[in-house]
């Protein structure tokens, strides 16, 4: 063998052996599918796919890179504990959570830190507005979707790896995630058959969906045809949606996607008086990873596509929230946030919180058929552009960068009390 052969067998061995190296495990984290007591040890539940405590039950459903569940009973555990006697007397106020690029259900990440001290946060809400509306406590349930999101965790290959991460998420979303987003939608229609015979989709059980990053993607890739399906029903109708409001957070598909949506929405003739969002996508105005990265890889990927015009051409290379054309409101800090008077005690803060989104529903019926509308929720202040119908339940959101700074800041506190906010004014029960 020649010093050269040696050298690039070297340099080939190299790389692998760093490749390798920076692999984050191909595998299924919560593998124990019996109740787990959440206690103060970390370490208590970090291989179980079921969660309890006596504020919140938290249950993990995980994929795998063909968009396979990794295991069928893993999802079945949950649907069983969802349908369960307690559930089914006091109602469920169900939150789907899709983690994005970077992450994955491993008791160790970050995401899922943030998504039980999010439910904590929202069981605290559903305390103070049981109370207020006279009702039982409806149990807070949380399901995190969890799949190979961090498939490298060694730079350069955790940034490179943004465009194999996309085309598995979109072999998530176009596989078995629909049916796992179907089976919860006919676990809240079981609990409406107990308790809400007859009545409207302002029932008690309720099913909130949140997708982040390319798990925006695969919850639009799962849904979207349902949602087309249900939203083309007669005009005098009431639009559908699925469940009672999907939420996308800077989310990775491109915007030409979302166009037989939005043309839906936009022929449509009537919407009810107060009609509520089906249908919000956020987008940070700073997030570089879908404004930038994203369209860059979109140019190399459709450089032989042909297109009758330029905007439909940048449709397809630009993400549903940077492009400016589908853009119906902006989310910006509240003009009075800077002179506010000093915070409240936690408790207070709770209880001003529920009091503030229940005023926001009100001023909503109020404003939602005028167009250039605004709504203040905790420090932020969501405005109609006047670009659609004021009561279209489609929203497309630009996001300041102090509220969202980039592709990963989902969790900004200031973002996190207006979604808090915005989900509890959609939310309230109506008998």
């Amino acid at each position: 063998m020649t010093g050269k052969s040696r050298l690039i067998r070297g340099i080939v061995a190299l790389v692998l052996a760093v490749t390798l190296a920076g692999c984050a495990g191909n595998a299924q984290y919560r593998t124990s599918y019996q109740p787990c007591t959440a206690t103060a040890e970390k370490t208590a539940c970090e291989t179980a796919s079921l969660e309890e405590n006596g504020d919140y039950l938290l249950g993990f459903v995980e994929f795998d890179d063909q968009g396979w569940l990794w295991d069928r009973k893993q999802a079945d555990a949950l649907v069983d504990r969802l349908l369960a006697r307690d559930a089914l007397e006091s109602g469920l106020l169900m939150v789907v959570y899709v983690h994005g690029w970077r992450h994955n259900a491993s008791s160790g990440d970050d995401n899922v830190a943030s998504f039980r001290e999010t439910l904590q946060r929202i069981h605290s809400y559903e305390r103070l507005a049981s109370q207020s509306e006279g009702r039982p406590e409806r149990k807070v349930a949380g399901i995190y979707v969890g799949w190979r999101g961090l498939s490298a965790d060694l730079e350069p290959f955790t940034t490179l790896s943004f465009w194999d991460r996309k085309n598995t998420a979109d072999k998530i979303g176009h596989g078995a995630l629909t049916d796992l987003l179907v089976r919860l939608e006919e676990v809240q229609l079981s609990h409406l058959a107990v308790y809400d015979e007859g009545k409207s989709r302002l029932a008690r059980t309720k099913l909130i969906v949140v997708g982040h990053s390319f798990g925006g993607q695969m919850v639009y890739s799962a849904l979207s045809q349902i949602l087309i399906d249900r939203f083309s029903g007669v005009n005098a109708e009431e639009p559908q949606t699925f469940g009672d409001l999907v939420i996308l957070v800077n989310p990775a598909f491109e915007a030409a996607r979302f166009t037989p949506l939005r043309d839906l929405a936009g022929v449509r003739k009537w919407y009810p008086d107060g009609q509520l969002p089906l249908v919000a996508i956020f987008t940070s105005e700073s997030d570089q990873a879908t404004g930038v990265a994203f369209p860059a890889g979109r140019w190399f990927s459709t450089l032989f596509e042909n297109y009758r015009d330029r905007e439909q051409k940048l449709a397809d290379r630009q993400t549903v929230g940077h492009f400016e054309p589908y853009r119906t409101h902006e989310l910006r800090p509240r003009p009075q946030a800077a002179t506010l008077p000093p915070p409240l005690p936690e408790a207070e803060q709770k209880a001003a919180a529920y009091r503030a989104a229940q005023s926001a529903r009100q001023q909503w019926i109020d404003l939602s058929s005028r167009g250039g509308w605004a709504l203040e929720l905790g420090g932020a202040q969501l405005s109609h552009l006047n670009r659609t119908v004021p009561r279209n339940p489609f929203y497309v959101v630009s996001v300041d960068k102090r509220i969202i700074d980039g592709h990963g800041d989902i969790w900004n506190p200031t973002f996190l009390e207006f979604m808090r906010q915005f989900i509890l004014f959609t939310t309230v029960v109506k008998e």
